[in-house]
């Protein structure tokens, strides 16, 4: 269940930041597929397909870790913690841009505005998902 809540959530925060980089040219997908700043990678010419499953593997591994964090601390119903975890994320995140000359520029207000609520949908995306998955589970048991 946490992995297809992982990859749909990936695709939720990707499509988000792809369809806000076509209306504003403002490269904040690119940001998320990038990676020049890592050795070995950033020299390679990856296809966009590759790019896009590193950052679902990644996010995967996010509400994997991020759900048994807050299950532990009896938090893993509630939002908020979801939209404040992936916002804290987002922000530790974007200024990977500083690496590269394809990504926004580190004082751009509307890359930073976009990326942030891309990352706070995504926390939405994961806590509805995750709820949805709950409630299909109590379901099936019921029955």
């Amino acid at each position: 269940m946490i992995w297809i809540v992982g990859i749909v959530s990936g695709f939720v925060l990707g499509g988000f930041l792809y369809i806000f980089q076509q209306w504003t040219a403002i490269p904040v997908y690119t940001l998320l597929m990038n990676v020049d700043y890592f050795p070995v990678l950033g020299g390679l010419d990856l296809p966009n397909w590759l790019e896009f499953s590193f950052h679902l593997v990644v996010s995967v591994a996010i509400v994997w870790i991020l759900y048994l964090v807050l299950k532990k601390k009896n938090l893993e119903q509630k939002l908020r913690p979801y939209i404040f975890c992936n916002a804290v994320i987002g922000l530790l995140i974007f200024p990977t841009t500083m690496l590269s000359d394809r990504t926004p520029e580190i004082d751009s207000t509307g890359a930073w505005i976009i990326w942030l609520t891309g990352h706070m949908v995504y926390g939405i995306s994961v806590w509805g998902m995750l709820r949805i998955g709950k409630w299909l589970k109590e379901k099936r048991y019921e029955s």
